[in-house]
Order: C-alpha cells, then sequence, then structure tokens
C-alpha cells in the first residue's frame, strides 16, 4: 500500500509518500480501506519531534480515520466488510482504573492512533475493531474524519468544564479545528461566546459559526476586549489550546470562580503565571486529554441532525501530505485538513 511516513523527526519534508506493507489482521482486528484521515497540530508536533511518543521509525501519523472495512479478525462480531465506520483514536488497555470507570483517554496505558501505533496516513489501516463507529450511508467520509479528534476534543474540554447555559466563554483559536468545535456546541448549550482569531477574515468565518463577539488578537488586546464586553468581570470559561502566547492573559480574563480547560499548547508547553491570581480569585485549572467513544458517537449523531457543521478548509489527495503540513504550520487556512488516499475503485 502506499502511505506517507516519516523515517526521522524534521519538516514538513520528513513525510515521503511510499509503499509499505499494511499491518496484519489479528483475531481482534480489522482492516479499513482509507477514505478521509484529516491533519492535527497533534501530527505536526509528532512529525516535527516536538511531542513524540513513539520511538521506532518508520511511522504513520494520523488519528483522524474514516473509511469501509475491508477485512476482519476471527473473534470480531461488532463489524463486517463493506462497513462505513470512523476510527476512535484512542488506544486504551480495558483494563485500568481509568479504563474501568469509563475513561479511556487518560487509560494508564495510554496510546493512540498515529502516535505510538500506526495511524491513517494510508491507504490502509489496521486496528482494533472495537474502536469503530458505524457510519450512515449519508454521512461524508472526510467530514467525519474531520471532527474526530477536532470536535471530540472540544466536546470533551466543555464537558470537563461544566460549562452552563448564560454564561460568557472565551474560546482562544476560534478559526482552528477545535476552536470550529467549541464555538457550535457552547452556542448549542446556550451560552454567549467570545472568541480570538488571527485575522479579519477568521474572525467573520467564527462568527459564521455563531460567535457572538470575535476578537482579531493581532490588532487587539484580547485581555482588554474581553473586559470590555463583559463590563469589567471577565468570562466564566476560557477554552484554551494555545500555550505560551497567551497563558497568562487567558487566566487573567476570568471571572472570580472561573475555570480554564486546556488540552493542548501549539504555541509552546511551556508556560508561567502569577499563582497568587488563581488563589486570589479562586481560578480553576482544569486539564482534558482527547474524550471518549460514547462521547464520538454523540458528536457523529448531532452531525447526522444538522446541529454541529463539519467544517474542512481544504481536500488533498494523500501524496501531498507534506504540503498539508506547510498549510497548517502557516496558520492560514479555515478549517480541517483532509487526506484522501487514492484507490482504484
Amino acid at each position: 500500500m502506499k502511505a506517507a511516513l516519516i523515517h526521522e523527526n524534521g519538516p514538513p519534508e520528513a513525510l515521503r509518500y511510499e509503499d509499505v506493507e499494511p499491518l496484519p489482521v489479528g483475531p481482534r482486528d480489522a482492516m479499513i480501506k482509507v477514505r478521509a484521515t484529516s491533519v492535527n497540530w497533534f501530527d505536526v508536533m509528532g512529525r516535527s519531534g516536538e511531542y513524540s511518543a513513539f520511538k521506532n521509525f518508520p511511522h504513520i501519523l494520523g488519528g483522524d480515520i474514516a473509511g469501509e472495512v475491508v477485512e476482519v479478525g476471527s473473534e470480531v462480531t461488532n463489524a463486517k466488510p463493506g462497513d462505513r465506520v470512523l476510527v476512535y483514536a484512542t488506544v486504551a488497555c480495558g483494563q485500568c482504573e481509568y479504563c474501568l470507570i469509563g475513561q479511556p483517554n487518560i487509560c494508564q496505558h495510554y496510546k493512540y492512533y498515529g502516535s505510538g501505533v500506526w495511524g491513517g496516513y494510508a491507504q490502509y489501516f489496521t486496528g482494533r475493531a472495537a474502536n469503530l463507529i458505524q457510519l450512515d450511508e449519508g454521512l461524508d467520509f472526510g467530514e467525519c474524519a474531520s471532527i474526530n479528534v477536532a470536535f471530540l476534543t472540544a466536546w470533551h474540554m466543555l464537558q470537563r468544564a461544566d460549562i452552563r447555559a448564560g454564561e460568557d466563554i472565551l474560546i482562544q483559536a476560534a478559526a482552528s479545528g477545535v476552536g470550529a468545535g467549541a464555538v457550535q456546541m457552547a452556542k448549542l448549550a446556550g451560552l454567549r461566546v467570545i472568541g480570538t482569531a488571527g485575522s479579519d477574515e477568521k474572525c467573520q468565518w467564527a462568527r459564521d459559526l455563531g460567535a457572538d463577539h470575535m476578537i482579531n488578537y493581532r490588532t487587539q488586546d484580547f485581555r482588554h476586549e474581553v473586559r470590555q464586553l463583559t463590563g469589567g468581570r471577565g468570562v466564566d470559561v476560557v477554552v484554551e489550546h494555545v500555550g505560551a502566547d497567551v497563558w497568562e492573559d487567558s487566566l487573567r480574563s476570568l471571572t472570580r470562580m472561573g475555570r480554564l480547560v486546556t488540552c493542548g499548547a501549539s504555541s509552546g508547553m511551556q508556560c508561567t503565571a502569577n499563582v497568587a491570581h488563581i488563589f486570589h480569585k479562586q481560578l480553576t485549572v482544569i486539564g482534558s486529554n482527547h474524550g471518549t467513544m460514547n462521547e464520538l458517537r454523540t458528536i457523529v449523531r448531532l452531525l447526522k441532525e444538522g446541529k454541529l457543521r463539519a467544517v474542512i478548509g481544504q481536500r488533498l489527495p494523500l501524496r501531498e501530505a507534506a504540503e498539508s503540513h506547510r498549510i497548517l504550520e502557516a496558520r492560514n487556512i479555515l478549517g480541517k485538513i483532509v487526506l484522501e488516499p487514492e484507490h482504484d475503485d
């Protein structure tokens, strides 16, 4: 099969479109003909070496995988060849204390397709059949792949933050994949949404998704604007996945007893903050990692019902995986980049 592999960490050019043998199908596995996989910052960080949970090369990135089942193992009962499926990206042990309470996303032996285990930047993907979610005929593979990690991450963040109707929420990078999901979900839940983005075009795009107010962080001081919009009070919740560049001002944008929920740090992992500001205002900082399979099923249902909208900025053939990383790193894309492997049919 063809795949976009990395043989070492490096720039986008480290992704090479090559022939490789697919992984064998074990008794509890399924092989998927990949119809779509989308590009995440996690992929970029894994490729560059900024974050890497894999030690062995060559490696195949990609946690967002949608396609058709072509083969199943002898013990598989939940899927059959021809099924249209979405792959839940977390590979959990199923036995640790966190798996047993329904939180496989924080499994003590946590792995993730595309990081530690081969992912979906390939024509075919082999993984656990237990991770498959059935897709109805009317759902687009690219749209489903685009919501898999990003929207699930956003959903879990909002659940962790315990959002409530009527609250004010600040969503950093509202024009990103996670941000676009969080904007729509927060509006569904009845919150007033304030977002940030890096251009007027991106701000308008996020407004079209439902944001009530948008702040261009390149031309405006978002902390000042939040204070203005809230009458000096601050927001109840901040959805933060940018990291070092905005960390301190994100905390300072919160009202008393506000909650900041974080899932990543595309601008840098090392963040500083005035601890006095946290304890004087009784702020809560919440970590959030991916999400659960049941949460992903809920998101797929909301997509089918038209209550959530997938946001695809560009579709590229898999052979252009390196270019997809260049585009994402340049931060000049609205919506998700979807890679589509070429097949004969």
